[in-house]
């Protein structure tokens, strides 16, 4: 089967709905050994149910697609690709990986058959992620900026997506790797085709610490077509999408735009009213589209993390504060904390329960941590 997901990776473009939609409804072996035999959309349309997706008058949209497909299906070589992806270190995930972020999933039947990797597998599985566009041509504010609010969400312990583009992509898989975070970078080409070429250098970086991905195959070259598409990805596989600096109208806007399509929340950072870099984030804002981001606060609350308010912070008692000050996002045990705060066994369980009681503390099996 991961050859099946492999092999329908090659023969179609990014967010091709139609292939999408043949694979959930037949299966993507099934699908795939129909299109061998090259069946024509009027005989395959026996084979799907009758909905609103492929009615009768698209069967020459359906016909036009499987022609495509049957042209690549003759000139595609996937153990080409597959050893070349071997020979970069990488390695293929499909939908039936452990690791497959299932975010994707609600992409529908634009989701990807497979993702192309090199990089740690496991990155998919840390969460949450938080998406971090902006423009290539950035300002010092700008870059500032992105410094400031990935530093704070490696704090958090969520991971960084971006697209590895100069500017504000760079600048957030950097600060990520220098925060000792994790980041994924989401390429709109073959992982042998890396793009751009003055961002080599950060590419292996964020091999070591992360992950480059990609849903074409090596051999492919990038396209503005598929610079589009990638975006969805990032998207999707973000809790929560901030642009930090975007003109008018560019990539970053279209990114915001899926994550609108996919109601994940977005947030834009607002900044000089006569700034071209960002007059997009102001028409985000402005249409409702993005809540305007100035705090930290404001970030966990777009994550879905609510921070408590300062006066509740000061109402805390002094064993209260130590206490919440010793725990973080990981759960640690009542003896890490009375450590950490300088506290006793008793005057850390008493602070714990009541610092849970005011919903500033969380405990599972593991220990303590803040929500």
């Amino acid at each position: 089967m991961r050859e099946s997901y492999a092999t329908w990776s090659l023969l179609i473009e990014p967010g091709d709905q139609i292939a999408g939609y043949l694979r959930k409804q037949l299966g993507v072996e099934k699908s795939l050994e129909i299109l061998r035999q090259r069946i024509s959309a009027r005989e395959l349309a026996v084979e799907l149910p009758e909905d609103n997706f492929l009615p009768p008058k698209h069967l020459e949209t359906l016909q036009e697609s499987l022609e495509c497909y049957w042209r690549r299906l003759d000139t595609v070589n996937l153990d080409k690709s597959l050893s070349l992806l071997s020979q970069q270190g990488g390695f293929l995930l499909t939908p039936e990986s452990e690791c497959w972020p299932k975010a994707l999933a609600d992409l529908s039947n634009a989701e990807p058959p497979a993702l192309w990797i090199i990089g740690e597998p496991k990155t998919f599985c840390h969460s949450p992620s938080l998406a971090v566009v902006g423009s290539r041509i950035a300002s010092d504010y700008g870059l500032g900026i992105t410094r400031d609010l990935v530093r704070y969400s490696v704090s958090k312990q969520w991971s960084i997506i971006s697209g590895g583009a100069l500017g504000i992509d760079a600048m957030a898989h950097l600060t990520a790797i220098d925060s000792k975070g994790k980041t994924i970078a989401f390429m709109a080409g073959g992982l042998d085709r890396l793009y751009p070429k003055q961002n080599l250098e950060l590419f292996e970086l964020i091999q070591q610490n992360g992950a480059l991905v990609s849903e074409m195959a090596p051999g492919v070259a990038p396209s503005r077509w598929r610079f589009l598409q990638r975006n969805r990805l990032i998207a999707a596989l973000g809790k929560a999408t901030v642009v930090v600096e975007a003109s008018f109208r560019s990539g970053s806007i279209n990114t915001a735009g899926h994550a609108n399509e996919l109601a994940r929340p977005v947030g834009a950072i607002p900044g000089r009213i006569d700034s071209v870099r960002s007059a997009g984030c102001h028409r985000l804002i402005r249409e409702g589209r993005a809540e305007l981001i100035s705090t930290p606060q404001q970030l966990s609350e777009l994550m879905g993390f609510v921070e408590p308010e300062p006066e509740q912070l000061f109402r805390l008692t002094a064993n209260q504060t130590r206490t919440l000050d010793a725990v973080g996002n990981t759960p640690v045990s009542i003896a890490e904390i009375a450590t950490s705060a300088g506290l006793t066994i008793f005057e850390a369980n008493q602070a714990t329960s009541e610092l849970q009681a005011q919903k500033l503390l969380v405990r599972n099996s593991f220990g303590w941590y803040k929500p």
